[in-house]
């Protein structure tokens, strides 16, 4: 698989979600980089689409995460984290989305994964998304490892 795309609509980038998150069995950490604007939020929504068609995502940038119950024969949550908000490591702490990081019955997406800081779990799926231009992303996926 490549692991650098680009999309050239918010539609293009879900389905690029969708195919990435089709190969999950649960246990995944996926980490979103990019700027304001930049479309991990649009990637998300793919992904739960995925599982939930035409389900209502939105971001969760006032409550944190999101949890979405999944019926899927191997995972059954998907955490929706969004830390754009926060700005201490000791709150992020706080946060009840940790005892689901690489639980085999879970997947995890994080936006602003930056914020996490020593606290950014391995295996994980790095997401680094950036414009080109109005329409256009480029989206780079790295695999790391333990």
């Amino acid at each position: 698989m490549r692991n650098i795309y680009i999309t050239n609509s918010p539609d293009k980038t879900k389905k690029l979600a969708k195919e990435i998150v089709s190969q999950f069995s649960g246990g995944e950490v996926v980490c979103l980089y990019g700027d304001l604007g930049a479309g991990k939020t649009a990637f998300v929504q793919g992904m739960i689409d995925y599982f939930i068609p035409g389900k209502r995502v939105l971001s969760p940038t006032f409550i944190i995460v999101r949890h979405y119950r999944i019926n899927h024969k191997l995972i059954d949550k998907f955490l929706h984290v969004d830390l754009y908000r926060l700005q201490d490591i000791k709150e992020i702490r706080k946060l009840e989305f940790f005892e689901s990081i690489q639980k085999s019955d879970s997947i995890v997406a994080i936006e602003w994964a930056e914020k996490l800081e020593n606290l950014i779990p391995k295996p994980r799926i790095d997401i680094h998304i950036k414009n080109l231009d109005k329409d256009r992303r480029e989206i780079k996926i790295k695999y790391v490892k333990s």
